[in-house]
């Protein structure tokens, strides 16, 4: 008896424990994935817009990519004495063999002899009145280096083409040893040499109590023949950044996340187009997330307010990602806040820039203003709305066209004489409709009225009964219609803003017949790929249409499209066609590439938000 009450009381016992460890297990297997269909773990659309926003905020970096937006000390300097007639040390800031992060990084290569020594600085130099490029600055310029104070490590990955190799890395000294007026604020602190592996590897150098006020020289490396036996040294250098975080600062997202050392690459790199950026901005709004939103209204108030030469209301197409503000010691055409504009080295050196990046189009503007009206409705502001009618009231001065209704493009090219371009976009006068609308809701001056009405004028003028679509809008006579291109844009853009379900249901519907791919959209009616942007429009029109089952199609086909860090490509493919072309005469293709503005416009769809009224399901 004894016995059997004691083998009892252990099976339940048993049983109990047994249970325990099989809950345990189960539990950790669905977290896993293991047990049923494995969550969708990509982070959101909203959650790539932040990491954009944030990607070359969150570090003070020296260098990322090869001219990437949020490099600082951007300027090679040379340091050494080479006399035995090696060439100097070299060093490619482009290199794509097998960088820690990102597409690029810096190759160095010395084949130093004897008692020769060399090595490069990394220098945040100067740029002066019209001037095509900075120069190096070795303590010579007053007001020309960071303040990089609260910092406490500078931080990068190295590794040799071999392993072996003897170099040594260091930050500041620029001027204090040849009596310079304004060296660095802090002595040369150093790695000494030290021998690299064939695998990347983190290093460290700790800056806590160095006075870094005013830095001019944010890092370098030299090597030797004696270090290194008189071998000639391959190396390889990427990640190069401050641990000091500016997420305060007013900033613009660059448009598209670099993929390939190719030539969209090379175009678009650290480019901030006004139109994604306004974008990201009403998804913000929409959001709730006023402070990621207030960055990008910020940009814009200073971006209208520090131009290097425009004082009347309008902004540029594109500025610099990044840092808006140019470094010190650099004043672009005399202006030493003028916000920053893209630009590409030539073979050179010199600075150039994008004819259309400089340029002003009115669709873009209008955007700027659906943005600052926005989040002005939203958490208030009067230089919100102030900037907004500023804008609003240049291209009413500036682009309003008598033949049809409507509004011009805008000017193209540099200041101070761009030309006027006198095409009108059926898109641009869109977004107008839509700005003017906004600005008289939230203010109640009727000229705001009128003046979209006058642009939906020129919509209307561009209606094809035929076969039921909007055209692209007209040449430069402002009366001939262009009949080159039908985008797929112009029809579900007409469904968002204009009030006529007839005209807009017919275009929808044309859409369906003549731009779909899969459960996506063209571009255009050439049919040769998905362009996801214009596949979430389209899911957000088709839902505002009533269209549900449309829209859920569009949208998914959007989703199955996300790539893993959530972010939405442009296209399903790179070289995508438009039918249109740049100002080089090039045509204008979209890429595989992550896009802000895709991926804002998948946050609508999801959401359901129509971005030109900020409501959500309703026009």
């Amino acid at each position: 008896m004894v016995q059997g009450r004691g083998w009892g009381y252990l099976s339940l016992r048993n049983l109990l424990w047994l249970i325990r460890i099989l809950f345990v297990y189960l539990h950790v297997f669905v977290a896993a994935g293991f047990c049923g269909d494995k969550p969708d773990v990509k982070p959101g659309a909203l959650d790539y817009l932040a990491a954009v926003q944030d990607k070359y905020h969150r570090f003070f970096y020296v260098y990322s990519d090869a001219e990437a937006a949020g490099n600082h000390f951007t300027i090679p300097g040379r340091t050494g004495n080479v006399v035995s007639g090696a060439p100097f040390p070299s060093m490619e800031t482009a290199c794509l063999e097998h960088p820690f992060s990102g597409v690029t990084c810096i190759r160095a290569e010395s084949g130093l002899r004897g008692r020769d020594w060399g090595g490069w600085y990394f220098l945040n130099g100067v740029l002066t009145g019209d001037g095509t490029g900075p120069k190096e600055n070795w303590g010579d310029h007053s007001k020309a280096g960071f303040d990089l104070t609260g910092a406490t490590a500078l931080t990068f990955q190295a590794r040799g083409a071999r392993g072996g190799e003897r170099v040594e890395f260091f930050a500041f000294g620029v001027g204090r040893n040849d009596g310079k007026p304004f060296p660095d604020s802090s002595p040369t602190v150093s790695t000494g040499f030290i021998r690299l592996t064939s695998q990347w590897k983190p290093y460290r150098i700790d800056l806590a109590g160095k006075p870094l006020n005013y830095v001019i020289g944010g890092f370098g490396w030299i090597t030797n023949a004696i270090e290194n036996q008189d071998r000639s040294v391959v190396f390889f250098l990427d990640d190069i950044r401050y641990d000091k975080s500016r997420n305060g600062q007013p900033r613009f997202l660059v448009s598209y996340a670099a993929s390939a050392a190719n030539d969209s690459d090379a175009r678009n790199r650290d480019v901030a187009f006004v139109y994604d950026n306004a974008l990201a901005a009403i998804a913000f709004t929409a959001a709730g997330q006023k402070d990621r939103a207030g960055l990008i209204v910020d940009a814009f108030l200073y971006a209208l307010e520090n131009d290097r030469y425009y004082r009347d209301g309008r902004l540029r197409n594109a500025y610099q990602g990044g840092d808006l503000a140019p470094p010190p010691g650099w004043r672009p055409a005399g202006e030493p806040g003028a916000a920053r504009m893209p630009y590409r080295l030539d073979e050179s050196g010199a600075y150039r820039e994008d004819g259309y990046e400089v340029s002003t189009h009115t669709g873009n503007m209008a955007w700027a203003v659906l943005a600052l009206v926005a989040y002005y409705d939203a958490f208030g502001g009067t230089p919100y709305l102030a900037a907004a009618e500023q804008m609003g009231q240049w291209i009413e001065e500036n682009c309003r066209d008598s033949i049809n209704g409507g509004y011009a493009g805008g000017f193209d090219g540099w200041e101070p004489s761009p030309v006027r371009l006198t095409f009108k976009s059926t898109e641009h006068n869109i977004d107008l409709v839509a700005a003017f609308d906004r600005l008289h809701r939230t203010t109640g001056r009727p000229e705001w009225r009128e003046r979209a009405e006058h642009a939906r004028r020129f919509i209307l003028s561009m209606w094809d009964p035929v076969e039921g679509k909007f055209w692209t809008g007209t040449r430069s006579d402002g009366r001939t219609v262009n009949t080159d291109v039908v985008p797929l844009d112009v029809q579900t853009w007409a469904a968002l803003v204009l009030n006529d379900p007839d005209k807009t249901g017919r275009a929808l519907r044309y859409m369906e017949t003549h731009h779909k791919v899969g459960d996506g959209f063209d571009y255009n009616t050439d049919l040769d790929g998905i362009w996801y942007e214009g596949t979430a429009q389209a899911a957000v029109a088709c839902a505002v249409s009533g269209d549900a089952r449309q829209a859920a199609r569009a949208l998914e086909a959007v989703k199955a499209g996300r790539l893993p860090d959530g972010g939405v490509p442009a296209a399903s493919r790179d070289g995508l066609t438009t039918g249109f072309y740049l100002s080089d005469g090039k045509p204008c293709l979209y890429d595989h590439r992550a896009h802000v503005g895709a991926t804002a416009w998948l946050y609508f769809a999801e959401n359901g938000i129509n971005p030109f009224s900020s409501s959500r399901g309703v026009r």
